[in-house]
């Protein structure tokens, strides 16, 4: 997950949640505007998913996210590229 908050924002963001997964933090939102989804209507960058390769290379990128269906159809399109579970 990336998010152009700063980092402290992220962590008790990720604590707030129990996340076990790491936030990156993007405050020069330098990441987001490689990624093409700064949106230059809102102060917020788009929320977009993107499933990356072990390569690097991009797999996926799923522009029309809702977050209430945005974990069940992350494991949709895992499972559609072949992704193992663990």
């Amino acid at each position: 997950m990336i998010s152009v908050d700063d980092a402290e924002t992220n962590r008790r963001f990720a604590e707030s949640l129990d996340a076990n997964f790491p936030i990156l933090s993007d405050p020069g939102r330098g990441v987001a505007e490689a990624y093409g989804v700064l949106n230059a209507a809102w102060s917020l960058p788009n929320r977009w998913t993107f499933i990356i390769g072990p390569d690097g290379k991009i797999l996926m990128i799923d522009k029309q996210v809702s977050m209430s269906r945005a974990g069940r159809e992350l494991v949709a399109n895992l499972t559609e590229l072949g992704v193992p579970r663990k």
